[in-house]
């Protein structure tokens, strides 16, 4: 699977060509799962903390799916970035309301992780909508 859009990230160099292993995707894949569900239990008492895994299920989702067509992004700063890029290249645009909010939801992440601020429920309960439904599409692409 390499649209015109991916093969535009590989000539960038923005994603690199890698073994696929499918193996590994599917651990992603099944530790995005898991991190969906922390996060749900997260929203009462510590939504900040459900934020970031509802966050990291959406970003290892979309490695599961770079592993398994044999692919990886450039390592280094931006690389979160670089992973929604493939992610909007690669997915069907019907989900692209939900890759729209990956970016919001990896400056909300970077903003509580190293700006100390506090995620509110309502801000979780929105980020698990869009991780919930990039998740199901990694899912669908990899059966």
């Amino acid at each position: 699977m390499a649209t015109d859009a991916v093969r535009a990230l590989v000539d960038a160099g923005t994603v690199r060509p890698a073994e696929a292993d499918r193996a590994a995707a599917n651990r992603d894949l099944a530790a995005a799962r898991a991190h969906l569900e922390s996060a749900a239990l997260l929203v009462g008492p510590d939504p900040t903390g459900g934020f970031v895994m509802a966050y990291d299920a959406t970003r290892k989702a979309i490695t599961a799916h770079l592993r398994a067509n044999g692919f990886r992004v450039r390592k280094g700063p931006g690389e979160h970035e670089r992973t929604a890029a493939y992610a909007i290249a690669a997915f069907d645009p019907a989900i692209a309301e939900h890759l729209d909010a990956l970016d919001e939801m990896r400056r909300l992440r970077h903003q509580s992780e190293y700006g100390a601020r506090l995620i509110v429920p309502e801000e979780l309960h929105v980020a698990l909508v869009h991780a919930r439904a990039i998740v199901a599409a990694v899912e669908r692409d990899l059966t």
